[in-house]
């Protein structure tokens, strides 16, 4: 009787190590070996690292909006201080603004 070789032809991307490749083998279903290597896959490389810079655009401009509405929210409370000079509404404002920092 002949030897029957079985065969599969793998092609499977993966992240390896923060890298994007492509393992590219064979495995004989009779025997369960095989043998493979690992390529560089530049057009999936450049995908993930257009959404990684998107990402980190996006956490700039959520992070310069947050400044903006925390610096505009102390001008608030400073322009109130100034405006009122009570002794009461002294010591509130200095409350805030120390459970603040």
């Amino acid at each position: 009787m002949q030897d029957l070789f079985i065969m599969v032809y793998l092609k499977a991307p993966m992240i390896l190590n923060g890298v994007c490749v492509i393992w590219r083998g064979w495995i004989d279903l009779q025997r369960l070996d095989g043998m493979g290597y690992l390529e560089y896959d530049d057009e999936r490389a450049q995908q993930e690292d257009a959404l990684a810079q998107a990402a980190f655009e996006e956490a700039r401009r959520r992070t310069r909006d947050f400044e903006d509405r925390d610096r505009s929210h102390r001008e608030d409370l400073e322009s109130r201080r100034q405006q009122d000079p009570s002794p009461g509404s002294n010591m509130a404002n200095a409350d805030v603004e120390h459970k603040m920092r």
